[in-house]
């Protein structure tokens, strides 16, 4: 069962303005939920650890590494994109709009996919893209520490990443990861190859407001194909960097 995760993993992403990416990564998340272990975190971490190391993508394309993150949430995305398209209404048919296999299988089926998501809007071809983009090692980051994964996914953070990068600015909430000095962040930065989230010199004053909310703590657009496009953009240039 487990080999079926990893033909997932390696499947080729299609070039075409289809669904495939969307699907690829949707049944890679039902997997995951279904094959993981199923005892708590904390009376057996390492059996989680093990597991994540070895089917977990971002761990996948990192060798193994617990520290590696997804820069940007694919689930996000998709679910602005599957609500502002179909509204709460006509999604609820399929059950609570949330990251678990008891929604997503009900909408991954191709016929229920191509009606939610239709090919000639635009944000789904943005979304496509995004998705081909967000499986490859440009959408991941290695962490300096690894309870910061949990925490900027948390609320009031929700996996915006200008907002995880303001906090980690000296006197911000994730300063102390490194040890509330900017000289360390610059370090950490530049060692993983995140300038162009920068407008010119990186300083906090300068972090891109992809959203454009006009609010860096702010991650949800007016406009989503202008998010969509802007994640794009950044995950192409950082390719480009990382190869």
């Amino acid at each position: 069962m487990k080999s079926d995760l990893k033909a997932i993993i390696k499947q080729e992403g299609s070039m075409k303005m289809d669904n495939e990416s969307i699907k690829k990564k949707i049944n890679s998340w039902i997997w995951y939920e279904e094959n993981e272990p199923k005892s708590k975190y904390r009376d057996n971490p390492k059996e989680h650890d093990e597991f994540r190391k070895k089917y977990d993508l971002d761990c996948v394309l990192t060798d193994g590494n617990l520290k590696a993150d997804t820069i940007f949430s694919l689930w996000i995305p998709l679910r602005f994109a599957l609500v502002r398209i179909n509204g709460y209404t006509k999604l609820n048919k399929y059950g609570k709009v949330e990251k678990r296999a008891t929604f997503l299988k009900k909408i991954v089926n191709d016929e229920v996919m191509s009606t939610l998501l239709p090919k000639e809007n635009s944000m789904v071809n943005n979304l496509v893209r995004l998705f081909e983009l967000g499986q490859t090692r440009a959408n991941i980051m290695i962490l300096p520490i690894r309870k910061l994964n949990y925490l900027r996914g948390s609320k009031p953070y929700f996996d915006y990443i200008p907002y995880y990068l303001l906090e980690c600015f000296e006197g911000g909430d994730f300063a102390y990861a490194f040890k509330n000095n900017d000289k360390q962040l610059h370090d950490w930065l530049n060692d993983e190859k995140l300038e162009m989230f920068f407008d010119g010199e990186v300083c906090k004053s300068n972090i891109k407001d992809l959203a454009e909310s006009g609010d860096l703590k702010i991650g949800v657009p007016e406009d989503l194909d202008t998010l969509l496009i802007n994640y794009i953009e950044i995950l192409e240039k950082r390719a480009k960097s990382c190869n």
